[in-house]
This record gives C-alpha cells, sequence and structure tokens, in this order.
C-alpha cells in the first residue's frame, strides 16, 4: 500500500501526495520539467506539486499551463505562464501579480497543433527572460497516436527541450511517446503509475467547466467597438459573428478575449463583447475558431 501525505496547493485543493511523488528530490530538478499523460491521471496535480516543491529550492519557478481545453490558470483557449515570487517557498496558484497568456483559439490542440507548439514556447522563452530557474510545462491530454497526440507531444519535447520528462500512464498508453526519449541523453524520464485516488471526469464534466469558466469572464463585459481600418488583423477570414478572439500586446501575448458581435461595414468597425475597456495597450487582435455565446459561455455550431 502507497504511503501518503497530504499537501494544501491552493486555498480550496488539499491532495494525498503518493510516495513515489516524495522520491523527487527538487534541489536536482531545474530547467524545464514537463510533465505528460492522458487526462484525468493526476497530471495538473503533480505539476502543480512539483512547482510547490521547486519554489523551495530556487529563486523563481515558473508555471506553464498548456491545457487549452482544461486550464487551471487562465482561460479555455489559451496557454497561461505564472511566475513564483522570488525565494517565496509557499507560492500557491494561482499567483498573484502578472501573468502572460497565449491564445490559441479553441479548446482543442486537434487542428491547433502548431499554435500550440509556437505558443508553447514562447511562453517557455518569457519565463527564461524573466529569470525562471526552472519551468514546470503541464501539458494537455492529447497523447492518442491516431488523434496526432503522439507527434504533438514528440515535437514540443523536441522544441522545449526539457531536462526532465515525467510521466503518468495507465499501463503503455504512453510507450509510443516514451521509449526514443528513455534513450535520449538529453532528458531525464521519470515514468509514474496513476494514482488510485484520482477520478475521472466525463465530457459533460468537462464542458460545464469550460462554460462556467467563460461566463464568469464576460459577465464583466461591455461592448468595445474595434476600428479593424487601422488595427493589425490575424485570421480575418474567420471574422464572424460569435467568433472569440484575442487582443495582443507588442509581443503577440493575449491581454483579453473578446466575442465578436456586429460589423459595420462603412466604417469597418467591428463591435466586440469583451471586459477590455480600451484599444491603448492592443496591438493586434486574432480571431480564433472557437464561436460562443459571452451570456451562457457556450459553444455555439458552426453555421450551416
Amino acid at each position: 500500500m502507497l504511503n501518503l501525505h497530504c499537501l494544501t496547493l491552493d486555498n480550496h485543493t488539499t491532495i494525498h501526495i503518493p510516495q513515489e511523488w516524495q522520491r523527487f528530490d527538487p534541489a536536482s530538478l531545474k530547467g524545464t520539467i514537463m510533465v505528460i499523460g492522458r487526462s484525468d491521471t493526476g497530471k495538473t496535480t503533480l505539476a502543480r506539486y512539483l512547482f510547490r516543491q521547486l519554489c523551495r529550492y530556487h529563486g523563481k519557478v515558473g508555471f506553464l499551463d498548456c491545457d487549452v481545453g482544461q486550464s487551471t490558470l487562465g482561460l479555455p483557449t489559451t496557454m497561461t505562464l505564472a511566475l513564483s515570487a522570488t525565494n517565496d517557498a509557499e507560492s500557491r496558484l494561482p499567483l498573484p501579480g502578472e501573468t502572460f497568456s497565449y491564445f490559441v483559439g479553441s479548446t482543442s490542440p486537434r487542428g491547433h497543433m502548431l499554435p500550440t507548439v509556437i505558443g508553447a514556447h514562447k511562453l517557455q522563452m518569457k519565463a527564461q527572460e524573466m529569470g525562471a530557474e526552472a519551468i514546470v510545462v503541464d501539458t494537455t491530454g492529447l497523447v492518442d497516436r491516431a488523434a496526432g497526440g503522439g507527434a504533438l507531444k514528440q515535437w514540443k519535447i523536441e522544441l522545449l527541450q526539457p531536462s526532465t520528462l515525467v510521466s503518468l500512464a495507465r499501463g503503455l498508453e504512453l510507450e509510443h511517446i516514451l521509449w526514443p526519449w528513455r534513450r535520449d541523453r538529453r532528458v531525464r524520464v521519470h515514468e509514474l503509475r496513476v494514482s488510485k485516488h484520482i477520478q475521472e471526469r466525463d465530457r459533460e464534466t468537462r464542458i460545464r467547466y469550460r462554460e462556467e469558466r467563460f461566463r464568469r469572464y464576460f459577465g464583466k463585459a461591455s461592448i468595445l467597438e474595434v476600428p479593424l481600418r487601422s488595427t493589425v488583423v490575424f485570421g480575418i477570414e474567420e471574422m464572424s459573428r460569435g467568433r472569440v478572439l484575442a487582443f495582443q500586446d507588442e509581443e503577440g501575448f493575449a491581454l483579453a478575449l473578446g466575442v465578436a458581435q456586429e460589423y459595420e461595414r462603412n466604417s469597418q468597425t467591428l463591435a466586440v463583447c469583451t471586459p477590455l475597456t480600451s484599444m491603448e495597450k492592443v496591438s493586434s487582435i486574432r480571431f480564433g475558431s472557437l464561436r460562443l455565446d459571452p451570456a451562457t459561455g457556450r459553444e455555439l455550431r458552426a453555421s450551416p
């Protein structure tokens, strides 16, 4: 029987820590530490646990949430980076202070693998620029070879070049991803079992989670008029009512999300439902593929 102890990760979450998690020596972990696994394997919990432990040994630690569907730091459709305060051994997520988000535009990496990989790399570089000595990367649960999950993980590992790769698996479900990296000297691979305390969530629970996050966010929204004639626009071919978009800063990070409403052709002005109140810091906007009802947080089906 596994020896367990408890740890409070934030104000609302206390978790059981399996003995094999306790075998990690945080003092020996630095650089990028990537956690991979199928959905509902405890991947995010393990990543948060490692983040807490690393904060005790490093001046500044980054937590990179790459789960565009079930994000714990940012909104669905985005990946988000948070940084611990210097020498803060009690850093808990979500962290106060500045965060950085990258807009993928979908709640799944399927069909959006290139922006998913590029966004993760940009956020990793930002963490390094901000002085992070260690960066914990929580990845999506897409690992199926047939759905492209294997290729996504392989190329993300190649690009981010983690010093440590931690996997959580039931049986051989990650074998197609792990087997070459076990032999590659660039990375240390730690393979862990899935804890019996993990509870699986069904599809409807995941959908409700996203809807609630969107509903809360757009509950504070109003209409902002965006002058498209004088604004840099990426993905304008996706523009339509209900389309989710991101307001981006000069580095391409998301300042806020919005949902397109009415387009005034004569003035080339787009009405956007968003909590953002001014275009002052906006360098560009980018349209995603998701269509959304901001009042309910529900995804809208594509028009026939």
